[in-house]
């Protein structure tokens, strides 16, 4: 196993990706993480996922003895492995936040714009130095960043393939967070606990509500956003929630 699993108070499980050296991200290490992430998604029990890094690396990018080998095929088939994975991220009904703990870089900043809410330590540095490698950011990079950052910016780190610091990267939108050195975790794992709290379906519809601002017309999202709200008007979580606000008291949400 790469990938080690722990289970946090308020339904938080925490992913920690353990690949020495760096962490990089090899065909087994994309499919493990792919059953784990499935897994998630799937179990009652949680509620928020987590996903880190062990040692000094989130992780590194791509295996490069591997992209070393790799034709045309062998590498459209590559990243078509780890976008399948980012799908499961962002189309999973559970908010996902990357705590970076260290260099996250090519593949492996990638994944962390395939999370919901990106974490970092002050001394983490991220980029995306594919250029200089000879290739491109194939796995989302090209995409993810402009959404991100606007284009001239994302032109700025993909063109130089520079690495840029925390601050940088939070004053910019890459970043969402920033923790003190070896914080980042548990900085995520508290925020992950303030998500739980609130309703599983809501989030769920808000997270569908958002991303799909990335892919359609803003009327289309609207009429999309109109009817989540008119689901969520027919759960129990609602009746819940506002009985809750009205009582003074902590809502006991059931995810129905």
């Amino acid at each position: 196993m790469s990938i080690k699993i722990s289970n946090e108070e308020n339904q938080t499980r925490v992913l920690v990706l353990d690949r020495p050296p760096v962490n990089a991200l090899a065909d087994g290490l994309i499919r493990e993480l792919m059953e784990l992430v499935g897994a998630a998604m799937s179990d009652p029990e949680v509620s928020v996922l987590v996903i880190t890094g062990a040692g000094k690396f989130f992780a590194a990018g791509a295996d490069l003895d591997k992209l070393a080998t790799l034709d045309a095929p062998e590498g459209e088939a590559t990243v078509s492995r780890v976008k399948e994975l980012h799908g499961l991220l962002r189309k999973g009904p559970k908010p996902v936040i990357a705590a970076l703990n260290g260099l996250a870089a090519g593949g492996g900043l990638e994944l962390a714009m395939a999370c919901d809410i990106r974490v970092a330590g002050k001394d983490v540095k991220v980029g995306l130095p594919e250029a200089t490698l000879g290739v491109i950011p194939g796995a989302g990079g090209t995409q993810m960043l402009p959404r991100l950052l606007g284009l001239g910016k994302a032109f700025d780190l993909m063109f130089t393939g520079r690495l840029i610091s925390a601050e940088e990267a939070c004053r910019c939108g890459l970043l969402d967070r920033i923790s003190d050195p070896g914080k980042a975790l548990e900085d995520s794992v508290e925020l992950a606990g303030k998500i739980a709290g609130n309703a599983p379906l809501a989030l769920a519809e808000i997270k569908r509500a958002a991303y799909d601002t990335l892919r359609l017309p803003l009327e289309d999202g609207l009429k999309e956003e109109t009817k989540a709200f008119g689901r969520v008007c027919e759960t129990e979580d609602k009746n819940e929630g506002i009985s809750a606000f009205k009582e003074r008291r902590p809502a006991q949400f059931k995810g129905r």
